[in-house]
């Protein structure tokens, strides 16, 4: 899994489109996404600035619709016409005074209401009771408890919340109005009369309202968290019910600012601005979704961009895989060709570029292998087969055949038995070795020539040699190579035994396994310590050369092994099982 994720050993054509992801796709996308933060972040910014700015003009306004309507109330207080009103008894010689104060007072009153739309009413009262109602007189409405608390502030102007009044035809409508005691000039403490001047709110909204489409909401809240003016005229006079929004907007309130306000899945920009000279706040709801749509040819640049870089990058990689990647696809696929062992690879040279030359060069390595493979490896095969016949007849054994036969019948003349039977061993023995030349014999031979060996040297050694040979009946016939079993004892005879006094137990196994022919050779002596083992198959002359005879036979399907035993030594052959009895090499 490791090397799965390894990168040097992954394909051409996989480094390239991971390198054309992370040096191409991966940073435009990154650069495009990177704009397009900027460019919203610039423009929201923006649209901040731009609420601020209104919500000043807005502010400037609204001061000065406040300020005038405070300037009306002051008149009053410095008015002769109106203090002379408020402080004349309403008896029948006062009468035609009065109606005259009346009427120059509806004359002033009335050129405010028509210069200002969102004047209302004006309500006058004076010491004496006398009374001056200018515009729809209300009937039903919520004053008394700011009457009260204007001439509780004994001169200073108090603003109410906005509140709802009801004229004589049963209309409704929310107002804001301003409560105010006119003083006595002359005496400051001496009160005289109350004003009310009321604002519609619903008219008065026109002087804060916008067409902006990103500004969506301006509104006016007081120091109590109630709306005073809104485009929804139901919210006028109620606390405005978003309490998560007016906790932040509190913390605003006094200063002004700017926050984040979301709303499900909506964002918002939310402004406040405190109106100066009164607890009202200014506040402006700007949806970031519609400032973001100012950035639509932007975003259509952008991915207009990345579609076009795309295309430009495909076909840079296909181009790029078609000119260099896939000529060293094909020049893989001809080395693995080699790898399989044909020689009759060649790679198609169309440029002499560094692919090209690689090419090239491929083409006469194969060449040059071929000619190897002609002229010096099977000169070197034809050597080996004369090494291995030399090591097999070390000795002309037909000379010393011919001897031994002439010798045992000698010894059954004189009558010495036993000596017939030991030279008879060993005539058995050069028979089968001579074998008419040839390297292969049965395993049956081989083992009648192994248990011959082992009979002499029973003869030599008496009891002190025990010897097991087990062999399946199936594999009695199969061809392998002559004297391999032989060796082996008697390397353990010389050296597996030395300088012990036990009696020394051989036992050799042959039997099939799956498609291999296994032959175990064991013995009960000291065996082979790791170092030993190494050195011997190195080292040792009758290891070696059974190891260099399978190698040539089988190739890498030969082999000596030298297993692990309690006590002893344990040497197993193994290599194919050859199960037609014609003779050949066995691969």
């Amino acid at each position: 899994m490791k090397r799965l994720f390894y990168f040097p050993d992954w394909q051409l054509k996989w480094k390239f489109l991971f390198i054309f992801m992370a040096l191409v796709m991966i940073p435009m996308i990154a650069f495009s996404l990177f704009i397009y933060s900027q460019a919203d972040q610039a423009i929201q910014l923006q649209a901040i600035d731009n609420t601020k700015s209104h919500l000043e003009k807005v502010e400037d306004n609204m001061s000065a619709a406040i300020l005038s309507i405070e300037d009306i109330s002051s008149y009053m207080i410095y008015s002769n016409d109106f203090r002379t009103f408020l402080t004349t008894p309403g008896t029948p010689q006062n009468q035609t005074r009065l109606k005259h104060l009346e009427e120059r007072i509806n004359g002033y009153a009335v050129f405010h209401l028509n210069s200002k739309p969102y004047l209302d009413s004006i309500t006058l009262t004076g010491l004496h009771d006398n009374r001056i109602q200018i515009g729809t007189p209300p009937q039903k409405n919520e004053e008394g408890v700011w009457e009260r608390k204007a001439k509780a502030l004994h001169g200073n102007v108090l603003w109410s919340e906005a509140y709802t009044i009801e004229d004589n035809w049963g209309r409704r409508k929310k107002v804001v109005s301003l409560f105010r005691v006119i003083n006595d000039i002359n005496n400051i403490t001496r009160s005289i009369g109350l004003v009310t001047i009321r604002l519609d709110a619903a008219k008065l909204y026109q002087l804060i309202e916008t067409d902006s489409k990103s500004l969506q909401q301006t509104f006016v809240l007081d120091h109590n968290r109630k709306v005073v003016l809104h485009p929804d005229p139901s919210l006028i006079g109620r606390t405005y019910p978003d309490k998560h929004f007016m906790n932040k907007a509190q913390l605003r309130k006094d200063h002004g600012g700017s926050f984040i306000y979301e709303k499900g899945s909506e964002k918002y920009h939310v402004v406040t601005q405190p109106l100066e000279g009164t607890d009202l706040v200014l506040v402006a709801i700007v949806d970031k979704t519609n400032v973001a749509e100012g950035l639509k040819k932007i975003v259509d640049s952008i991915i207009m961009m990345m579609v076009v870089l795309t295309l430009f990058g495909i076909l840079a990689m296909a181009g790029f895989y078609h000119f260099n990647i896939k000529r060293i696809v094909r020049l893989t696929e001809q080395t693995r060709q080699v790898e399989k062992g044909d020689f009759s690879a060649n790679v198609l040279v169309q440029s002499h570029d560094e692919i090209g030359l690689l090419g090239l060069r491929f083409n006469k390595m194969v060449e040059r292998i071929q000619h190897l493979i002609e002229k010096e490896y099977k000169m070197e095969i034809r050597s080996r087969e004369a090494d291995l016949k030399l090591l097999q007849s070390q000795i002309n054994p037909h000379f010393l055949y011919n001897t031994l036969d002439m010798i045992r019948w000698t010894a059954r003349l004189e009558k010495a038995m036993d000596t017939s039977m030991l030279i008879e061993q060993l005539s058995k023995m050069f028979r089968i070795s001579l074998n008419r030349g040839k390297p292969w014999i049965s395993l049956k031979d081989e083992l009648t020539y192994s248990q011959s060996y082992l009979a002499l040297q029973k003869r030599r050694l008496g009891k002190k040699l025990e010897y097991t040979v087990y062999c399946d009946a199936g594999v009695m016939e199969v061809r392998v190579l002559k004297q391999l079993i032989q060796p082996l004892i008697e390397n353990s005879l010389q050296h597996g035994f030395e300088n012990m006094r036990k009696i020394r137990k051989i036992y050799i196994r042959c039997f099939q396994e799956e498609n291999r022919l296994v032959i175990d050779v064991m013995d009960n002596g000291r065996g082979f310590s790791p170092k030993e083992a190494a050195s011997a198959m190195k080292g040792g002359f009758a290891l070696q050369n059974i190891q260099d005879r399978l190698t040539s036979a089988y190739g890498d399907k030969g082999k000596l092994e030298i297993r692990k035993k309690e006590s002893g030594a344990w040497v197993r052959l193994v290599f194919p099982f050859n199960a037609d009895k014609s003779e050949g090499d066995g691969r």
